[in-house]
């Protein structure tokens, strides 16, 4: 009892470093990671346009794809998978980034033949005080082959006020001519800031360069945290940190791949069912597109955490087993708060997480528990 009650040894005892000594060497790992990080970034900002461009692709398909729908809607043409036409009619839209247009013109008569015609009659007609002078022909000088000079003589841009002049009298609205016309419309990501577009730039350096510089940010970090473990824990993290990696990315590949594209299609559908025009802001997209695919990676993290829960005794296999119904519901509202406000996304990342719950129930019942690796797992417990 008295060897129990006694406190243990000091935590540095068994070290040959001090606990400054122990410091020291932290703050050279992080300043050797901060390093990597630099350089990562300076590499990441000659790429990072590309990333921005290649984040803008899935909003602008599903904006497009928007729009095409839409338009089909509206022209009252029926459903593009049981018509041949009509899909061969969408297909066409989408391609070309086209939206339909209802416009009204004016009778061919009341037009005049040309440019030059149409401001030589808008200044017979008086001029009203509200009336802008016509633009002025710009003209440049050429020097012919016997060495003269030629006027060249460009036609004025023509406004709107001046074609009204030239007609002489107010467009009479029985006569205007109901056409639909087709316009290409890419529109992508807005700014309302004259900075933030740089901002953006230099984040998504950062983003590029941390991932690039990765590998050795996390050996500068790794080697201070190695030197602090015995052997056969540093083999355990060598075994089980692949497979974390391999769970992160594939949340990430899942969500950025496959799940975006609808969630985005669900945004703008849900937001054309309340008229409400979508002109979305670079940096609220960007910061959508990064938290989506980072809460599918950390999610993805579910088998080993339960695991490791297992492994220290906190809760055992069993209670995985009679609580998976209250399981079912917890990762339902997780998934509900992770990802965006619509059930595509939620349904998109519950799923997975589901399947990934069953997978950790069995990795917890029938990996083997003990010391070493293998059929001898190390039980850090």
């Amino acid at each position: 009892m008295e060897a129990l009650a006694r406190p243990k040894d000091d935590l540095f005892d068994n070290s040959t470093m001090t606990f400054g000594e122990h410091l020291e060497e932290l703050r050279g790992s992080l300043v050797k990671a901060i390093i990597w990080l630099l350089i990562g970034l300076a590499v990441g900002l000659m790429f990072a346009n590309r990333v921005v461009r290649f984040i803008q692709e899935p909003l602008k398909q599903a904006i497009i794809e928007y729009n095409a729908d839409r338009d089909l809607k509206e022209m009252g043409l029926p459903d593009r998978k049981e018509d041949p036409q009509v899909s061969r009619f969408y297909e066409f839209l989408t391609s070309n980034s086209l939206v339909a247009d209802v416009v009204y013109t004016l009778p061919s008569a009341s037009v005049p033949v040309s440019i030059e015609d149409a401001i030589a009659e808008s200044k017979d007609v008086p001029d009203s005080a509200m009336e802008p002078e016509p633009a002025e022909e710009a003209s440049t000088d050429t020097e012919s082959e016997d060495g003269e000079a030629d006027s060249l003589v460009v036609p004025a841009r023509i406004t709107t006020a001046e074609l009204m002049k030239s007609m002489g009298k107010i467009p009479n609205p029985d006569e205007l001519v109901p056409a639909i016309h087709l316009r290409r419309s890419e529109r992508g990501l807005s700014s309302l800031k004259i900075e933030e577009p740089f901002m953006i730039w230099v984040k998504a350096g950062l983003i590029v360069g941390a991932v690039l510089a990765s590998p050795m940010i996390f050996y500068h970090l790794w080697s201070f945290v190695a030197a602090g473990l015995h052997s056969h824990e540093r083999r355990y993290v060598y075994v089980y940190l692949p497979f974390s990696v391999v769970l992160f990315v594939s949340g990430v590949v899942l969500a950025f791949g496959l799940v975006l594209h609808y969630v985005l299609t669900f945004l703008l559908q849900f937001n054309g069912s309340m008229d409400v025009a979508v002109e979305p802001r670079l940096t609220y997209y960007v910061n959508f597109v990064l938290m989506l695919p980072l809460g599918f990676g950390v999610a993805f993290q579910l088998p080993l955490v339960m695991l490791f829960l297992q492994r220290i005794d906190l809760i055992q296999t069993q209670d995985y087993i009679n609580s998976w119904r209250v399981a079912v519901l917890v990762i339902f509202v997780i998934s509900m708060i992770v990802t965006p406000a619509d059930v595509t996304s939620m349904v998109a990342l519950a799923v997975p997480l589901l399947f990934l719950y069953f997978l950790g129930i069995v990795m917890c019942a029938y990996m083997p528990r003990g010391r070493g690796l293998g059929s001898e797992a190390y039980d850090p417990a």
